[in-house]
């Protein structure tokens, strides 16, 4: 899922399980790994060729040399975050192995503890501008020729002009590497901001059927009842009142908003406009053996129309079913709906389930559902969010009253 996505729904699209409830944590990369393992390869490799040269290093130097490595190591896992800050401190720490002298003669830049620098630089193509790519870049090439400049001493020109071929190459190929993989990621964006549009249109589209569905059905009958009106508003006047009491009363429900759901297929049932009680009547009927779920009220239930008590159905109804499909039975799951003055708070969490992680279904799902609630909320009116919590997942949508009444029941 891509941060764009969140940033605009404030729900994570995709993989519910895969944001962790301590938030975003690297374990587990490819980049990550590669790091871990060149530095559990290298820098006793390194260390072992600084002590084993014909001329081995003095001990105040190796120590320098071998703290140095070390921070070069550390500085390429840190610039999976910090790319840029990283990759500076990694170039000055290569300017000073470049100076100092390793094991018989050879500048300390030249052992393998050094290739964690391309890592910083591979970092800075991937996660910055075209511009921070090529300067790091230039950086990797002026080093190259700075490191075969202080190696005159100890190797022939042949070799220095191999050697300066050679680390070129390698800076060359370290910032290609992370260049196509920042297209890639752009690529991969660029597909989910499309889906997730296509997705918000969709949704979209369902709602304002549904509006249309109000609109016809209320002012076909507005329109007959008002011709009844007219017609008999001298021969029969308690007809003609009756016809406008109806009139009056059609055009109210027409404005506290839809009256008929209309389903994904456009040959569906109709459904009539959910209550507080048919969302009560969807959390006990995802009471199993394997879940239990409760469902609870706090405050004097109000009113609310007809859109903003379809929207949280279906916020409901997708909670329930994320947290049925991506948690290990036995689960426990706690629907809360808190009434105050001006609106309703309804909470859907989940324990993030006791059994076994291979015991969860395998079906990860698009991410779509939670995109459709948020859009269906906000066109209420309300607003929602969905967030990792521990151990399980928690989902809040908030929805405004329409009465100022706090004891008056929610009508159907």
């Amino acid at each position: 899922m891509t941060q764009w996505a969140v940033q605009k729904w404030g729900v994570p699209v995709g993989e519910r399980r895969s944001i962790p409830a301590g938030g975003w944590r690297s374990v587990g990369r490819p980049d990550v790994i590669l790091a871990a393992a060149l530095a559990v390869v290298l820098l006793p490799a390194t260390l072992l060729a600084l002590v084993q040269g014909t001329q081995p290093v003095a001990a105040p130097v190796l120590a320098v040399l071998a703290a140095l490595f070390a921070v070069l190591h550390t500085l390429s896992f840190t610039a999976i975050r910090f790319p840029v800050a990283s990759f500076a401190v990694a170039s000055l720490i290569m300017l000073v192995l470049a100076v100092l002298p390793g094991s018989d003669g050879v500048p300390a830049a030249l052992y393998p503890s050094s290739v964690a620098f391309l890592l910083c630089l591979a970092q800075v193509a991937i996660h910055c501008s075209r511009p921070f790519g090529l300067a790091a870049l230039t950086v990797g090439v002026i080093g190259s020729a700075l490191i075969t400049l202080m190696s005159m001493r100890a190797l022939e020109l042949q070799t220095l002009w191999g050697l300066l071929v050679g680390l070129i190459a390698l800076v060359s190929v370290a910032w290609a590497i992370g260049t196509l993989q920042q297209v890639r990621r752009q690529r991969a964006d660029e597909r989910e901001r499309t889906r997730v549009e296509q997705a918000i249109a969709e949704e979209r589209m369902r709602i304002n059927r549904d509006l249309h569905d109000v609109v016809a059905h209320s002012m076909t009958v507005m329109i007959a009842q008002a011709e009844v009106a007219r017609a008999y508003v001298r021969d029969d006047p308690d007809a003609s009142t009756k016809a406008m009491s109806v009139v009056v009363d059609t055009g109210r429900d027409a404005l506290r908003g839809m009256r008929r759901i209309v389903t994904a297929e456009s040959d569906a049932p109709r459904e009539p406009v959910p209550d507080i009680d048919t969302i009560a009547a969807d959390a006990e009927g995802a009471r199993s053996i394997e879940t239990a779920v409760t469902f609870t009220e706090d405050g004097r239930r109000g009113l609310l129309d007809a859109p903003a008590r379809i929207a949280l159905r279906h916020a409901v109804r997708e909670a329930l079913t994320n947290a049925i499909r991506h948690t290990a039975a036995p689960r426990r799951i706690d629907v809360r709906m808190d009434w105050s003055a001006e609106r309703v708070v309804t909470t859907i969490t989940d324990d993030g389930g006791a059994g076994s992680e291979e015991a969860v279904t395998e079906s990860p799902g698009s991410g779509i559902g939670l995109i459709g609630m948020a859009e269906r909320i906000r066109s209420a009116g309300g607003a929602t969010s969905a967030a990792a919590a521990d151990p399980g997942w928690i989902v809040r949508v908030e929805l405004p009253r329409t009465d100022t009444d706090a004891g008056t029941e929610n009508a159907p």
